[in-house]
């Protein structure tokens, strides 16, 4: 990497720009990626990826602090599987049948209103250097926003809104921008139960009218004081139905991997068979690979799935012409 090979040198440039303010956001990257959906990812130059590391490390702790404790998403002992298991736990402690209020913010990070952000942080940090700096990684040159039916990022850019997908400071913004709804839910709707895993917020309570209550006014809240907009995958599902969440459909007795995950992965292990058969991949990749699916299946009722993959997942190695 060319910035480490001359480190001290380009860490006393950043030291000198960030103490005269002369620090300027690189040119970012921009990329697709299709897993589980498209999306548009931006990358910085190493260089800016140091100077927001820094101020993770520093920022980072006493944002945490003011968060929930069943916030989830990209945080010291949080994760998906643990927010999947609160939400078992939540339907458990129901009586009768449970209803779900699913909440999913369109497009958020792409959504993100800068001066709604900028209003949120000068809340909380007193530090006039950190202000400023924080000023010129969300108010760059790039524009990063895009509208919420713009589905294929075809549309024009927009310059006031938005967090790029692939910054580190990205998500700890996402986090803090949406512990706003957080807070209005547990401490002025008075939501008993309630998880969020980054931008997907649930609401578990036996009382149907009451969820569509919260419903109207969480959509309230976050189009006036959030200016985001709650997607059409919103809505409020009976317990029987299961609950799709984190990759998972969650019962009050159960867990199962969703459909789609498992047809994807089933996809992907046929892949790595006939990869593995043309010689294109090792055995170590596919070892690799059939770990990390079945720590997935850990957390749920799988043993049908595991049992069909072991016994569909046959290696064999083409011999190549000339070969005895």
């Amino acid at each position: 990497m060319q910035f480490a090979q001359s480190l001290e040198e380009n860490l006393i440039e950043i030291q000198n720009e960030l103490i005269w303010r002369e620090y300027r956001v690189g040119k970012y990257h921009e990329f697709y990626v299709r897993d589980p959906k498209r999306r548009l990812i931006m990358a910085l130059p190493s260089r800016d990826r140091v100077v927001q590391w820094a101020i993770y490390r520093q920022l980072n702790p006493i944002l945490d602090r003011r968060y929930l404790s069943t916030s989830y998403g990209c945080r010291i002992g949080g994760g998906a599987h643990r927010a999947v298991a609160k939400l078992k736990e939540y339907l458990r402690l129901q009586t009768g049948t449970a209803y779900i209020l699913k909440m999913d913010v369109s497009k958020y990070f792409y959504r993100i209103d800068h001066d709604v952000l900028m209003g949120i942080l000068e809340r909380i940090v007193k530090d006039r250097g950190l202000l400023w700096l924080l000023h010129e990684i969300i108010y760059s040159d790039h524009d990063f926003g895009i509208a919420t039916d713009d589905y294929d990022f075809t549309g024009e850019r927009l310059s006031s809104v938005g967090m790029p997908i692939g910054n580190l400071s990205s998500q700890m913004f996402a986090n803090l921008y949406l512990n706003e709804a957080d807070q209005y839910a547990k401490r002025i709707l008075k939501c008993k139960y309630y998880i969020r895993y980054m931008d997907d917020v649930i609401v578990v309570s036996n009382d149907r009218a009451r969820l569509w209550e919260v419903w109207r006014a969480m959509d309230d809240f976050m189009r006036e004081r959030l200016r985001l907009k709650l997607n059409a995958k919103t809505c409020i599902r009976s317990e029987v139905q299961g609950v799709d969440f984190c990759g998972y459909r969650i019962w009050r007795d159960h867990i199962r991997l969703r459909k789609k995950s498992a047809l994807k992965m089933k996809h992907r292990l046929r892949w790595l068979k006939r990869a593995y058969a043309r010689g294109e991949v090792d055995i170590q990749t596919v070892a690799a690979s059939l770990t990390s699916y079945f720590g997935l299946l850990s957390h749920c009722d799988s043993y049908e799935l595991r049992k069909s993959i072991l016994n569909n997942l046959v290696l064999v190695r083409k011999r190549k012409e000339g070969n005895k």
